[in-house]
Order: structure tokens, then C-alpha cells, then sequence
């Protein structure tokens, strides 16, 4: 079975876009949310369904792309995965910004 862990980083992601949401509304905030952690269910079903990150080119390495952001994670092996970050979109992607 495969265990999906979240990175801290990965979870303070997601509570700067419940805050920043919620000032916009509550109710969105929070299924907004609630979608980001169902896609767990979708990467431990099929780990390898994101693509490779492209600015990373490491196999290992794959995103979601989910509304305006990019769920990134590693595949340490078939049984132990990791989200990394949330990132947006409309933001460049760098290493700080994957692994801060």
C-alpha cells in the first residue's frame, strides 16, 4: 500500500490559500481545499499519472496540475510517496520554492 506523506511545506501552502481564499469566501476556501487533499487518493491509486516536473526533468519528480496550481510530488518508490509543495502556477517555479 501506498503511504502519502505531506511536506511542511506542502501544508503551509495549503493554509496560505485558505486564508487568502477565505477573505473571498468561506465556503469556497474550504472546498478549494478539500479538492487539493482528495487528489491523494488519485496519486495513490496512480503514482506516476503526473507528469514530470519540466523545470526539474527528474522521473521521480511529478506534478498534478489542479485549477491554478501545481501539487508536486516524489515518488520515493511504490510505496512511500511524498507531496512537496502546492505551488502556483503563475509563479516561477524554482528550487527554494519546491524545497523551502
Amino acid at each position: 500500500m501506498v503511504k502519502i506523506t505531506w511536506s511542511k511545506q506542502a501544508i503551509e501552502d495549503i493554509y496560505r490559500i485558505q486564508v487568502y481564499f477565505s477573505s473571498f469566501s468561506e465556503k469556497f476556501s474550504e472546498n478549494l481545499v478539500d479538492q487539493i487533499f482528495e487528489k491523494e487518493n488519485l496519486i495513490i491509486e496512480h503514482p506516476e499519472i503526473g507528469r514530470i516536473v519540466p523545470e526539474l526533468n527528474n522521473n521521480n519528480i511529478r506534478e498534478i496540475i489542479f485549477r491554478n496550481f501545481r501539487i508536486i510530488y516524489v515518488i520515493f518508490d511504490l510505496q512511500r510517496i511524498s507531496i512537496l509543495t502546492i505551488h502556483q502556477s503563475s509563479r516561477p517555479l524554482t528550487s527554494i520554492s519546491i524545497f523551502d
